[in-house]
């Protein structure tokens, strides 16, 4: 019997493999076991074409093939390679893999080809992390595989190139994974705050959003620039940390979204799913769980745009992540937990027309017909959104404004951002969280400290406009927020006075 090293993955959860591989004799005959999925018996019929493909003979006698420990699902077709280098050793035509410290993963086209496989960065850094010091996978991920330190990572573009190496111990120098340089991954430029023409305020409440990764709702007249200014959220957010960059990098390698020659992910993900879109695009899952759209914007944005225009189901979905930063989905076999830390933006008209408290334009829609329509976001869904920003119509001087001289720029709002930041990653860096959205209502007392004219406004607040504690906390930690950007140790009252200008839904008819 024959045993080579691979994993699978459920979830973000990895697992080692051993492929097993037994020829008895028998009837010519290929057994998968150990609970595999479709994809997986499907890998005895490309392992077979590419044998023969390439000149090798496919042995003719009762081939098992264990996939072991039992009872993991195992899902995927980068078994192919390992099932082939067992076959092959088995049968005496090549010797076997002299270390026993090396996985190997790859998918088998029919001709002996190896294609990419999603998944390649968690699997290489688990098992990394178990022990193993090679990996063998396919040429089209060694700019993936290149990120995991610690591990020599060889690419292979087909089956006899990996038999070569094997037999002979040659390697090229194509076939060696490169330590990636996060610097040289540059995407395009990003559209420039300095494109939107006015909306000073609106500029001012993305600042603050940024800077202390604070839920936004943006609500104005179609045409006001509300999907400019979301669109513009990753040009003041700071590049990603190296952990965090691994974070995200690992979530769109399971979900096969890194496109070729992509190393690290470097900027925060921007995600706008369109309205169509149904809860479990939203959450993650089907038949094989995978992440949806939420936890695609972890550590990024998520900005849904016409916010009432999505299904109501769709919407409660995004509370439990909201709160809780993460998303769970229950199957009958198993339960999935995936990553869903966020800064939530989203857009809306305040009518089904859109003009209702437009000054130039009349609305058309009737009382009714607009409390419908702002009644498809719930309560606690609202109660979870820090600020709520109104968007009015352009004036005809900002759209002739050529110069732009006094418009904020993404360059200077980036630079308020990373102050906010700096002063955040300070304050925290003892607790297990690194803005003020973040706090935990534990230590809100400790954190969030208020001098009595402070306290004083804070109260009646309270009591006029009927806050729930949820929204008392949120609006102490906005106020935190502004105060930062201001530099200031203690919480005023002109910061919570500003931070009291977003909390007021003032639409209703």
């Amino acid at each position: 019997m024959e045993i080579v090293k691979s994993c699978c993955i459920e979830g973000l959860e990895v697992y080692p493999i051993n492929v097993e591989v037994d020829l008895d004799l028998g009837l010519p005959v290929v057994l998968i076991v150990g609970l595999p999925t479709v994809s997986v018996k499907e890998s005895k019929d490309r392992v077979r074409s590419a044998i023969k493909n390439l000149d090798y003979e496919f042995p003719m006698k009762r081939i098992t093939v264990n996939l072991a420990p039992a009872f993991n699902r195992k899902e995927g077709s980068h078994f192919d390679l390992p099932i082939a280098l067992g076959i092959l050793q088995g049968s005496g035509q090549i010797p076997p893999l002299l270390e026993d410290d090396t996985v190997v993963i790859g998918e088998l086209s029919l001709d002996g080809g190896i294609n990419g496989v999603t998944g390649i960065l968690p699997m290489l850094l688990e098992m990394k992390n178990r022990g193993y010091k090679k990996a063998l996978i396919p040429h089209r991920n060694l700019p993936e595989g290149g990120n995991v330190n610690g591990m020599e990572v060889l690419g292979f573009k087909n089956l006899s190139s990996v038999i070569t190496y094997i037999v002979d111990g040659e390697i090229r120098d194509e076939q060696r994974a490169i330590p990636s340089n996060p610097s040289v991954h540059t995407d395009l430029p990003l559209p420039n705050y300095a494109e939107i023409k006015g909306q000073e305020s609106l500029k001012r409440g993305m600042v603050i959003a940024a800077a202390g990764l604070h839920n936004v709702l943006m609500i104005g007249p179609p045409g006001s620039g509300k999907s400019m200014a979301a669109k513009r959220i990753p040009s003041i957010l700071p590049p990603l940390s190296a952990k965090k960059s691994i974070e995200v990098t690992k979530i769109y390698s399971i979900s096969g979204k890194l496109f070729d020659e992509t190393g690290l992910l470097l900027q925060p993900p921007f995600r706008s799913p369109h309205n169509t879109s149904t809860a479990v695009s939203l959450s993650g899952g089907g038949l094989r769980p995978m992440p949806g759209e939420i936890s695609l914007a972890h550590h990024g944005v998520l900005f849904l745009d016409e916010l009432p225009e999505f299904d109501k189901r769709a919407l409660e979905i995004l509370r439990q992540p909201l709160e809780d930063h993460k998303i769970t989905l229950s199957r009958s076999h198993r339960s999935y937990t995936y990553p869903a830390d966020f800064l939530f933006v989203a857009a809306m008209n305040p009518c089904p027309c859109g003009y209702y408290g437009d000054p130039v334009k009349e609305c058309t829609c009737s009382a009714p017909e607009i409390l419908r329509y702002q009644q498809k976001l719930s309560g606690p869904l609202l109660d979870r959104i820090d600020l709520i920003i109104e968007v009015p119509r352009g004036s005809f001087s900002d759209l002739q404004d050529s110069t732009m001289k006094d418009g904020l720029s993404s360059e200077t709002m980036a630079k308020d951002v990373l102050k906010g930041r700096t002063l955040q990653a300070h304050r925290y860096q003892e607790y297990p969280f690194e803005v003020n959205s973040r706090i935990p209502p534990h230590l809100n007392d400790e954190i969030l400290r208020l001098n009595d004219n402070s306290r004083h406004l804070l109260e009646k607040a309270y009591d006029q406009m009927k806050f729930t504690p949820r929204s008392y906390h949120k609006l102490l930690k906005v106020s935190r927020t502004i105060a930062d950007l201001e530099e200031t140790p203690e919480i005023e009252e002109r910061h919570i006075l500003e931070a009291l200008q977003y909390r007021n839904f003032a639409y209703q008819p």
